[in-house]
């Protein structure tokens, strides 16, 4: 495929029957990509039809007010965001001069500036590459953590929806009616705070890309809190958000393991307490764990980002992956 937007004539030494094998194996692949693409839009479907009857049957106002886009900034400074983050934003040179529309800011059409003082007076390095600062009042993460837990809740008790499994994998936000909180989570601090820390080691560009989810931890796992921690692993991502969304639980400590590619990689550099309220970055490709929840349920809000103007498309993924700088890699420019 490569060599087909390279080389205008790129079959033109091919016999037919190659021709035509390549062919066959793009329609194998493209009706695996309609059957899993149906299979994704009917499980939404079903899960929005969860939300709804969990929102009839409940008539929670929390629930209703958390799935309402705020219309108002006054609401996400009062109710949503931690004050010290609002006068981080709020302080910035950008939204001293004119405050954007709250629907230009999620739907990516405002650029944000974050000063760079502003936010350096909320931040701390938890250690090397790892930054951590306020984000949510803990009103709001108990409005999130209690809308997902009775999602699952009832994901797993009504006969109808138990082929959805909810809450056996993460629960991504945007499918059960909180996109918007990934929108602003993303364009207003992600986007931001990435470009000053991460743009010249990680994305390489600007981010552009997102998926925000809750995963539950439990000291006793059930269905719809299957896990009691998670194995080292780096993510799929260039930035990684964390945000501890609280709940009484001991263990559960996020600890980190050296960047993929460095002499440090794997080795155990630190561990971090999650607090409710608090947020972590980092680079998608540190290694990190879960250590076991002991007491209790653990619940965090997690946000990759990638640039797929950047480093997905001008890197060799293997090499960006490890850290490698080597000129003989077949996807480097000595090949092509």
């Amino acid at each position: 495929l490569e060599g087909l937007d390279r080389y205008p004539n790129y079959m033109s030494r091919w016999q037919e029957e190659d021709m035509l094998s390549l062919e066959r194996a793009l329609e194998e692949k493209l009706e695996q990509v309609r059957t899993q693409r149906k299979s994704v839009v009917d499980r939404r479907q079903s899960i929005d039809q969860v939300v709804h009857k969990l929102i009839e049957e409940e008539r929670n106002q929390d629930y209703k007010e958390l799935l309402a886009i705020p219309t108002d900034w006054d609401i996400i400074k009062n109710n949503i965001l931690d004050p010290r983050m609002v006068k981080a934003i709020f302080k910035s040179e950008m939204f001293r001069e004119r405050v954007p529309s709250i629907q230009d800011i999620l739907s990516g059409q405002v650029e944000v500036e974050l000063d760079v003082g502003a936010l350096s007076a909320i931040m701390d390095e938890a250690l090397y590459d790892v930054f951590t600062f306020p984000m949510f009042r803990k009103e709001f993460c108990a409005k999130i953590r209690n809308y997902v837990d009775a999602l699952s809740k009832m994901g797993r008790d009504e006969e109808e929806f138990v082929h959805l499994r909810l809450g056996l994998r993460p629960v991504d936000l945007d499918t059960v009616g909180l996109k918007w909180v990934n929108d602003l989570l993303f364009h207003l601090i992600l986007r931001p705070i990435a470009r000053h820390l991460f743009q010249k080691s990680e994305s390489k560009a600007d981010l552009d890309w997102r998926q925000g989810y809750i995963a539950a931890y439990s000291a006793k796992p059930m269905t719809d809190r299957p896990r009691k921690q998670l194995v080292t692993h780096t993510d799929d991502s260039e930035v990684t958000l964390n945000i501890g969304l609280g709940k009484d639980f001991e263990g559960g400590e996020l600890e980190f393991r050296g960047l993929r590619g460095t002499t440090d990689g794997g080795e155990l550099l630190d561990s971090f307490e999650p607090i409710e309220g608090t947020a972590l970055i980092h680079a998608g490709r540190h290694f990190h764990d879960v250590s076991p929840v002991t007491i209790g349920d653990r619940f965090a809000l997690i946000m990759w980002a990638r640039s797929w103007s950047g480093a997905r498309r001008t890197e060799c993924p293997c090499c960006w992956l490890n850290r490698r700088r080597d000129e003989s890699c077949v996807c480097g420019a000595r090949w092509n």
